[in-house]
């Protein structure tokens, strides 16, 4: 099947280099259709994504554009990596709730950093996904920007969009969980339930089915009673 990817927010050069190494590992044939708002940006993520095709010798045909609308007709592939406002906006979803006591970890998801990057991102993602339905109804739309789940809601309840959120936390835990069990990542298992950047480890397993719950917990309660230590806060 001939497929035609199209990538969103393809300024994104680091993104933009780990699709298209892993679309040449694979052999993908086809087009990967490259687009960003910022003139400068898509320039660099093409120059970039032609020498890696060639390199790799790969068969891919790569184009660019700033205008989504001529990228989109006859995707089978949309995915979306955009960040409204870039990180000096992210920056500030951190930064002004930090004025009034409110500490957030990385302010992209929940409490009012996640609030904020909501308000920015969920109309252009919807804009983006209304474009995909006109011009592009067959291609599967898959999201990787932030807050992932509320992006994805918006998007199933505006428009008939086949849209999928992907996101690197849940394996990255599992690993680093491993690894603090000391478990080879390759004989460890687990189940995980929530939502995006909200998600619960109920079961861990590593070779034979053994059970590391009590384990991880036991290491966790440790970490938890060092960390609410009254130096910790600096008191």
């Amino acid at each position: 099947m001939h497929e035609k990817v199209v990538l969103i927010g393809a300024g994104s050069a680091m993104f933009t280099r780990g699709l298209l190494a892993d679309m040449i590992h694979a052999g993908w044939s086809g087009e990967l259709a490259l687009v960003d708002t910022d003139s400068q940006a898509i320039l660099v993520a093409q120059g970039l994504a032609v020498k890696m095709v060639k390199l790799g010798n790969s068969s891919l045909k790569v184009t660019a554009t700033t205008n989504r609308r001529l990228a989109l007709p006859d995707a089978t592939v949309v995915i979306c990596t955009i960040g409204v406002g870039g990180r000096r906006a992210w920056e500030q979803d951190v930064l002004i709730p930090r004025k009034f006591g409110i500490f957030q970890p990385v302010g992209d998801t929940v409490m009012p950093g996640g609030c904020s990057r909501a308000l920015r991102m969920i109309p252009a993602m919807v804009d983006i996904a209304r474009d995909a339905q006109e011009l592009a109804p067959k291609a599967v739309f898959i999201n990787y920007s932030n807050p992932m789940s509320a992006i994805c809601r918006a998007i199933r309840r505006m428009t008939d969009v086949d849209v999928i959120g992907l996101c690197h936390g849940v394996p990255d835990t599992g690993r680093s969980l491993a690894n603090q069990l000391g478990i080879p990542y390759s004989d460890f298992s687990y189940t995980a339930a929530g939502i995006n950047h909200l998600t619960w480890f109920t079961e861990v397993r590593g070779s034979g089915g053994k059970d590391f719950m009590p384990d991880l917990l036991a290491k966790s309660h440790v970490k938890s009673q060092q960390t609410l230590k009254p130096e910790a806060f600096g008191l």
